[in-house]
């Protein structure tokens, strides 16, 4: 229980310790091939062929692996050259002819002596073998992208062989232990897919344990047996002691020394960022995408980074791009590493710039009306010269939430009592708009009276005078809605009334003078019956 323990706290150990900023376990899938002669052999005791079988067979003996490294390599800031690996592996794999119309002796039961004879002409014997292992081992980064791998493995060789007899195959298996060793010098040639490597090396196999006594045939008993009939092979051997052979594989997420390092250095640089970013602690998976689609973080054919100067400007560009490589991962470590160099070419020190992302960022929460982002910017900036821009602006935006419900109800009372305790508000000409608009819907001469009173200089004053002779007699709706009573038409309402009802140019000059006395209000009465007109009223004080 206690070695449990301990393993398990060990695994645990180095999980932790592990780089997670790699996002593939490295596996590998490779094919190797190695030329080599096959010998088997027995004495005349054990076969019925005269002289017994001594014979090396040319194959091509084919192993097809797979590896998985159990652990996520190289080691958080450890800049391991090796990576650990377990894995399964079918070697060995081979197929040949042992013997082709070989002669024999056997004992004649009806003739009752000893009988050499010649098999059929399709007689022969044929062979395959194949070893199901498991492995494991280690690779080693010697430079570059040429690696050293070396594996052990222990496993079962099956050899199967048939006898192919009188028009018909007998078919026999055995098997035994096989240990091996294995070396691979790769290279990688090329990234045929993301992450994906294609290497070719040069193998070299040895194996240990010897594969003797096998047996390739059950005895015949009929009186004309098989040249193979209870055949057992003393010995089967490789000629040479080593195999040496061609090995092709795909590597995945496998990485260079000079990867790694690059990484680890700029994963610095990220740590850095963020300590002196003073934007959002965190960035989820969706901001991330959107800086990546906003503006466009991806390289051109030539592996250059597009020109941002026409769309943003180099400090909204720069600004960017840091919370970008602090809290998001570009695709690729060539991506980064070219990300990182555009900001290096702006020969931006990150202390020093991020001193000046306050006016920066000014600028984009004033944009923004983000009540969130103006209020963060307070925080960061607590004793920013800016900060009664800032204050203004969020007081305004709480405005606009009042003035949005006051909108919504779209009545003279809720307009005027915005008026009222807002003297120097923000939305004044938006309540004015909304007044008039109801003024308008209504036609009440005495709610344009009202409006000119209350709006003397107002935007629509033109409009509203214009308006006055077409207007309907009936009750205010202004008065009634505010329970509210306006008895002083407004100065510009009675200008306008009193056009209304003058014919020419003269009589309004007259009636707009104050009378002097009783003789002149006479005279133009006189003057008014001679035309035929209805003598001007006597204006009311």
């Amino acid at each position: 229980m206690r070695r449990l323990l301990t393993i398990l706290t060990f695994i645990a150990a180095v999980s932790y310790a592990a780089d997670f900023e790699r996002i593939h376990w490295r596996s590998q899938i490779y094919l190797q091939a190695e030329p080599a002669f096959l010998n088997f052999k027995t004495d005349s005791s054990n076969t019925l062929i005269t002289g017994g079988i001594d014979k090396d067979v040319l194959t091509v003996p084919a192993s097809v692996g797979f590896l998985w490294s159990p652990l996520i390599t190289p080691g958080w800031k450890a800049d391991l050259p090796f990576t650990l690996w377990l894995g399964l592996e079918v070697n060995s794999i081979q197929f040949g002819t042992i013997e082709d119309n070989p002669k024999y002796h056997f004992y004649n039961k009806t003739k009752g002596k000893e009988d050499n004879s010649s098999p059929l002409d399709d007689e022969k014997l044929t062979f395959l073998m194949y070893a199901p292992s498991v492995v494991g081992g280690f690779s080693f980064n010697l430079v570059g992208d040429l690696d050293l791998r070396v594996l052990g493995g222990f496993g079962f060789q099956f050899f199967s062989f048939y006898d192919k007899f009188g028009g018909h195959i007998d078919q026999y298996t055995d098997y035994v232990n096989t240990a091996f060793a294995s070396g691979a010098l790769e290279y990688r040639i090329t990234e045929i897919f993301k992450d994906v490597d294609l290497k070719v090396g040069i193998n070299v196999r040895k194996e240990f344990l010897p594969y003797e006594n096998i047996k390739a045939r059950k005895k015949d008993n009929k009186e004309a047996p098989s040249p193979y009939s209870g055949l057992k092979f003393d010995e089967i051997s490789y000629k040479w002691p080593v195999r040496v052979g061609l090995e092709f594989s795909l590597d995945f997420g496998r990485e260079s020394r000079r990867d790694r390092r690059t990484r680890y250095e700029l994963h610095d640089r990220d740590d850095v960022l963020r300590k002196y970013s003073e934007v959002k602690d965190t960035l989820s998976d969706w901001d991330c995408m959107a800086i990546e689609r906003d503006y466009r973080f991806y390289l051109d054919k030539d592996g250059k980074l597009p020109d941002m100067s026409e769309a943003y400007t180099r400090t909204q560009f720069a600004d960017v791009l840091e919370s970008f490589l602090a809290f998001c991962h570009p695709a690729d470590l060539a991506t980064k590493e070219a990300l990182y160099a555009t900001l290096d070419s702006g020969k931006i020190q990150i202390k020093e710039y991020q001193v000046k992302q306050e006016d920066s960022r000014f600028d984009q929460v004033m944009a923004s009306n983000d009540p969130e982002m103006l209020e963060m910017f307070l925080q960061y900036y607590p004793d920013s010269p800016r900060r009664a821009e800032v204050e203004a602006k969020l007081r305004s935006l709480g405005e606009y939430d009042k003035f949005r419900a006051i909108q919504a109800q779209n009545t003279f009372k809720a307009y005027l009592t915005y008026l009222n305790d807002n003297p120097n508000g923000a939305f004044r000409d938006e309540a004015e708009a909304g007044i008039f608009e109801l003024v308008k819907s209504g036609n009440r001469l005495k709610d344009y009276e009202i409006y000119l009173k209350r709006f003397p200089n107002g935007k629509y004053v033109e409009e509203a005078k214009a308006a006055l002779q077409r207007a309907n007699n009936q009750n205010s709706i202004i008065e009634y809605q505010t329970g509210e009573t306006y008895s002083e038409p407004a100065p510009q309402a009675e200008e306008s009334v009193q056009e209304s009802y003058s014919s020419d140019e003269e009589e309004e000059e007259e009636e707009a003078k104050p009378a002097k006395n009783s003789k002149s209000s006479k005279k133009a009465n006189k003057k008014a019956k001679k035309a035929g007109k209805k003598p001007a009223k006597k204006k009311k004080k």
